[in-house]
This record gives structure tokens, C-alpha cells and sequence, in this order.
């Protein structure tokens, strides 16, 4: 079910808008300013915390960066 509701009335209505919400009894509540729909309040779902790198590559730690030892052949490394 949806319901609307002007600026004002989400203003005044918050805390009731947002009961509405958490118990279900209400999908969501469209905010209205002059007649137009300009926000909704909806439940908050937490999304899956596994980020992804690129093209679908898991990004799940950190690698260690080594830097190479003085001295080292740098330039094989650029097809010097």
C-alpha cells in the first residue's frame, strides 16, 4: 500500500510515517510539494557488504605492496 503526503504533513507526521513503515502496515510514503512527488520514505535495507573491483572481481582483502630492494632490476620490469 502507498500513501501521500504533503511536505508539511511528513513534517508534522514523521515519527507516525515511520512506525508505519517499520511495522509494515505501510510500503512506502510519498512525499508531495506542490502536488509533484519529490521524495518517499521507504525501510532501509542493508546491503551486502562484499564489495567488487572492476569487472565483478572480488575485492575481499588488502595485499601488501613491496617495494623492491635498492639495486633491483627496475627497468625489466617496464621493457627497458
Amino acid at each position: 500500500m502507498m500513501r501521500y503526503a504533503s511536505i508539511y504533513e511528513a513534517k508534522t507526521q514523521l515519527s507516525k510515517y515511520v512506525s508505519m513503515i517499520e511495522d509494515g502496515s505501510e510500503e512506502e510514503i510519498v512525499i508531495l510539494k506542490n502536488g509533484k512527488k519529490v521524495a518517499k520514505i521507504v525501510l532501509y535495507e542493508e546491503k551486502n557488504e562484499t564489495r567488487r573491483l572492476g569487472a565483478g572481481l572480488l575485492f575481499s582483502e588488502a595485499k601488501p605492496f613491496v617495494l623492491k630492494a635498492e639495486g633491483e632490476d627496475f627497468g625489466g620490469l617496464f621493457g627497458y
